[in-house]
C-alpha cells in the first residue's frame, strides 16, 4: 500500500492480512524458485575461458531454449527482477527470473518466471551470461543496453521444463507387438537397444565402409545400420539432417530412419511412435511359393 493512500469511506482496510496474502505470495515464489534451482546444474567445460552450460539433473526434466525479444523504446526499463539462487566471489553463480512485468511482459515468445538468460544480444554485441552470479548478469545486461541502437535486446532463455511420455509400439519381426516408454528428448537407438531390442542384422552394408557388411559405427551416426521403419507418429520425431539424407539414400522407403540420428519427442510432444525394426531383413526374406 503505497503512502498517502486514503481508502474511500466504508471501506475496510485489514493491513495484517494483506501483509499475510503477501508473506504466502512470496513464500510460494521462493518454494517454486529453490525447486527449479534444484533440478538444474551448472556443467563445466572451460572454467578459464568461462565456457559453461546448464543440465538437469531430474531425468523426468528436461531444458528448453527460448530466443525472444524485449524492446525498451519507451526509455522504460526491462521489466524483469532477476533473483539470484547461487552466487560464488568468482563470478559464477545461477541467477533466475523471479518477476516479469512491464516491456519484459510484452515479449514474445513469452519470458517465464523460472527462466534462466543464458545469453543477450544487442545488434553486433553478444554477452554470455550463462552460470554468472547476479551483479555480473546484471553488468551484461547494462552493457548490452548501452548498445542497442534500436533500444531493443534479444534474449536467450533456457527453461526447466517437464518432459513429455512417448508410447513406442515396437514391431520386431516375430510377429509380436512391444511396448516401451519413452521421455521426449531420447534417442531412439538408445531406448530400444536399453529395452533389448535387436537393430542390425548381418547383411546390411555399411554406409561408410560400402565393403563390409555385419558390423556397426556404435552409435556414432556414420553407418547407417541401425534402420527402422516409421510407421507412425513421424510428427513426433526430428528432422532428418543432410548426413541422414545421404545414408539412407540407397534404401527405398522415406519412413525409414537411422535410429542413432532419430530424437522421440523432439519438441517435447506426447503421442505414440509405431515402428518396424530392421525393415531391411523383411525385404530380404524370400517369399515363399504356395
Amino acid at each position: 500500500m503505497g503512502a498517502g493512500y486514503v481508502p474511500e469511506e466504508g471501506q475496510h482496510i485489514d493491513d495484517d492480512d494483506d501483509e499475510k496474502d503477501n508473506d504466502n505470495e512470496e513464500d510460494q515464489l521462493d518454494i517454486k524458485l529453490m525447486e527449479i534451482a534444484k533440478k538444474l546444474k551448472l556443467e563445466i567445460f572451460d572454467l578459464d575461458e568461462g565456457v559453461f552450460s546448464f543440465g538437469c539433473k531430474d531425468n523426468a526434466y528436461g531444458l528448453e531454449v527460448v530466443r525472444t525479444e524485449v524492446s525498451f523504446a519507451d526509455g522504460k526499463g526491462l521489466g524483469l527482477t532477476l533473483t539470484e539462487m547461487a552466487g560464488a566471489a568468482d563470478g559464477r553463480g545461477l541467477v533466475l527470473v523471479s518477476d516479469v512485468s512491464g516491456n519484459a511482459a510484452k515479449a514474445n515468445p513469452p519470458i517465464h518466471v523460472g527462466d534462466t538468460i543464458t545469453t543477450v544480444l544487442a545488434d553486433n554485441l553478444r554477452e554470455r551470461t550463462i552460470g554468472l552470479n547476479y551483479d555480473s548478469t546484471v553488468e551484461a545486461i547494462g552493457r548490452s543496453k548501452h548498445m542497442a541502437v534500436g533500444n531493443k535486446l534479444t534474449l536467450e532463455l533456457t527453461r526447466v521444463v517437464k518432459r513429455a511420455e512417448i508410447m513406442i509400439e515396437v514391431d520386431d519381426g516375430s510377429g509380436n507387438v512391444h511396448h516401451v516408454r519413452s521421455l521426449a528428448g531420447e534417442n531412439l537407438r538408445r531406448v530400444l537397444l536399453r529395452k533389448g531390442y535387436g537393430l542390425y542384422d548381418d547383411a546390411t552394408v555399411r554406409f561408410d565402409m560400402p565393403q563390409v557388411r555385419g558390423s556397426n559405427c556404435g552409435g556414432e551416426g556414420c553407418c547407417g545400420t541401425c534402420i527402422v521403419d516409421i510407421r507412425s507418429g513421424r510428427e513426433l520425431l526430428n528432422e532428418q539432417d543432410q548426413h541422414e539424407r545421404s545414408m539412407m539414400r540407397n534404401f527405398p522407403a522415406p519412413s525409414w530412419r537411422a535410429a542413432c540420428r532419430t530424437i522421440v519427442g523432439a519438441d517435447n510432444q506426447s503421442g505414440t511412435l509405431r515402428l518396424r525394426t530392421t525393415p531391411q531383413s523383411a525385404r530380404r526374406r524370400p517369399q515363399r511359393l504356395e
